[in-house]
């Protein structure tokens, strides 16, 4: 049998890197399929360049995103009127075109005559996929937005192509909701009614998405947490090449542009998070640590391009000996590594948390889009630990800070204890997908190698 993961990866987010190694890593240790591709996002080389390096198969995605091409880096926080209608005539003319892509995707002969061959190429392949895989993460969520409709569409693109195709298709770890703008809901249930199983990564999606669908879903850790580390040496070599020594006292940190989809205020409120990130880096180097930003994710798109907000905060200036710019395109196990250095962690991009706090360094998470951080620190007892990004101020990201501060042991200890949990539920998670597909090999036999 043949697997694909889907939707399309880009090494430039080191999160979807992550999320998408350790799927690949997942279905692999079924050992139910000889062959599992990796669906492409885009054709810039540097895109998928470290996962070329590591040797996984890639299919090129039929579906760009609308943002394509080019986007204007200074607009990452409230997009100019040229590029939303640059967006909308691509997304028109994808939503018109994937639609007749979905109509004829079964007969080779109509979609070589209509689309180009590099699309005709992808279906032919994955009309030779036995079971369609998406990958975790943030998965499906609307804010009510006027592009929420066309959103839901795009992320639900793959699933419903594997739905033509009469493939097997199973949602990994994800977060859900909210579902808010017209047509959402309705779209969400068509589709994923026809799923063969759906796991969430964290209680509050699980019901979530529960309600709408009206059945139980299965909750399982997100995959991130079992990213393996890169060789500790070689991220001690990183951090000494910026000054910094095991001897330090390291507050990791991640932040993002964030464009507060849903509010009519957005640069005011991005403007607000700066602040109080400035003001805690000024706080925090009183106390003699050190600060190191990191980079998390570098795209694609400006609003996906971390260094942006970095260079927002430190156009105040600090000392360069306590606040450095770890300015490296590191490979998602790397910077696990780097990560696990650090004394404390502070990260907008969850990703980021989940790699530090599965090297049990204590942290504080910027919650943001959709129910992930907020549920993730929920179900592992640290939710006094989460800053919601949209009523984030200096108050309330110091005392979580002291509060850390004052009960460092006790959760270093509680995130042992997690981890071990965690492990077992990959076990089962490995255990319970066999199940699924054996069972439905033996049910639908004839849906296979279509």
């Amino acid at each position: 049998m043949k697997a694909i993961i889907v939707p399309g990866l880009t090494d430039l987010n080191k999160g979807d890197q992550a999320l998408v190694w350790e799927s690949w890593r997942l279905i692999k240790d079924t050992a139910l399929y000889e062959k599992i591709f990796i669906l492409s996002d885009y054709d810039c080389p540097l895109v998928n360049e470290q996962s070329k390096r590591m040797g996984f198969d890639f299919i090129k995605s039929i579906l760009k995103h609308p943002r394509r091409n080019k986007q204007h880096s200074h607009n990452y926080i409230k997009e100019s009127l040229f590029d939303v209608l640059r967006m909308t005539s691509n997304a028109i003319f994808d939503f018109i075109s994937m639609s007749l892509l979905l109509l004829v995707c079964n007969n080779l002969k109509i979609v070589k005559f209509l689309f180009p061959g590099n699309i005709y190429e992808s279906i032919v392949l994955l009309k030779n996929i036995d079971t369609f895989y998406v990958k975790g993460g943030g998965f499906i969520h609307a804010y009510g937005e006027k592009k929420a409709p066309y959103l839901i569409w795009y992320f639900l693109f793959y699933v419903r192509l594997a739905y033509k195709l009469k493939k097997q298709i199973i949602v990994l770890p994800n977060s859900f909701g909210p579902f808010e703008g017209f047509g959402v809901k309705k779209q969400i249930k068509n589709v994923l009614d026809k799923v063969d199983f759906i796991y969430a990564r964290e209680h509050e999606s699980a019901n979530s998405l529960g309600c709408l669908l009206n059945k139980p879903i299965k909750v399982r850790s997100d995959l991130g947490f079992f990213l393996k580390s890169a060789d500790n040496n070689k991220a001690i070599e990183i951090l000494n090449r910026y000054q910094l020594t095991q001897n330090d006292k390291i507050i990791g940190l991640t932040v993002r542009p964030w464009r507060f989809p849903g509010s009519q205020n957005s640069s005011e409120l991005y403007q607000n998070y700066v602040n109080t990130i400035q003001s805690f880096i000024e706080h925090v180097v009183k106390l003699n640590f050190k600060v190191v930003l990191c980079n998390q994710s570098l795209g694609l798109g400006a609003h996906e391009d971390d260094r942006n907000s970095i260079k927002d905060i430190l156009r105040k200036q600090y000392d360069k000996n306590s606040v450095i710019w770890l300015n490296e395109d590191l490979s998602c196990d790397l910077l696990k590594a780097i990560y696990s250095n650090f004394y404390l962690f502070v990260g907008t991009r969850f990703h980021s948390v989940i790699f530090a706090i599965t090297s049990f360094v204590p942290s504080i998470a910027i919650g943001y889009g959709g129910n992930k951080a907020n549920g993730i620190m929920s179900d592992y007892h640290l939710d006094k630990y989460m800053i919601s990004i949209n009523n984030i101020n200096d108050q309330r990201l110091i005392e979580a800070f002291n509060e850390l501060l004052k009960n460092y042991n006790y959760i270093k200890k509680t995130l042992c204890l997690n981890y071990e949990k965690i492990t077992v539920d990959r076990v089962v998670m490995i255990e319970e997908i066999k199940k699924i597909i054996k069972s439905k090999n033996e049910t639908f036999p004839s849906n296979h190698n279509s």
